[in-house]
């Protein structure tokens, strides 16, 4: 619901703060964009499924440090950078929870479960981007996208303890 708004703050980054205009948000998005498509030619290469729970906490945990950067850099070329990070790790961390849920549930409720997922991964997202919106209105893009950053490695830190 948090954690992925960061496509919401794009226009307001490439014009307002790195000020790059229309040219800037093509590129930033392009970025982020092929991060993505590298992210999902990466893990429709593997051949085994072992090891899945690690690459879900430490992609979330990369895009979540990589949010928490690209909200703080005011360098374009980092900027990029940083956001084809995140559209790699936010790629490889959705198709590996996806993986993991797949492989997980019994046969018979697979169907049911899959529906459940995807309405509540399709649905909380324009909760999130009005939540993200709102809290930006108060207190600025820069800082909210940082705290969206923060709180999405938040929940990974937990998880990694527990594990």
């Amino acid at each position: 619901m948090l954690g992925l708004q960061y496509s919401v703050f794009l226009p307001v980054f490439a014009d307002e703060i790195l000020h790059g205009g229309p040219r800037g948000l093509g590129l930033l998005m392009s970025a982020a964009g092929v991060g993505a498509v590298l992210g999902a030619l990466h893990f429709a290469a593997r051949t085994e499924f072992t090891g899945l729970a690690r690459w879900i906490a430490g992609t979330s945990i990369a895009c979540g440090i990589g949010l928490a950067l690209f909200s703080q850099s005011r360098v374009f070329w980092l900027s990029m950078v940083v956001l084809f990070v995140v559209g790699f790790s936010a790629t490889v961390q959705m198709a590996a929870t996806n993986t993991i849920i797949q492989s997980r549930v019994p046969d018979e409720l697979r169907g049911r479960i899959m529906a459940v997922y995807a309405t509540m991964f399709m649905g909380v997202q324009p909760i999130g981007s009005l939540l993200a919106g709102g809290v930006a209105k108060r207190i600025g893009a820069a800082y909210t996208l940082g705290l969206l950053g923060c709180w999405y490695s938040r929940g990974v830190w937990y998880f990694c303890f527990v594990w």
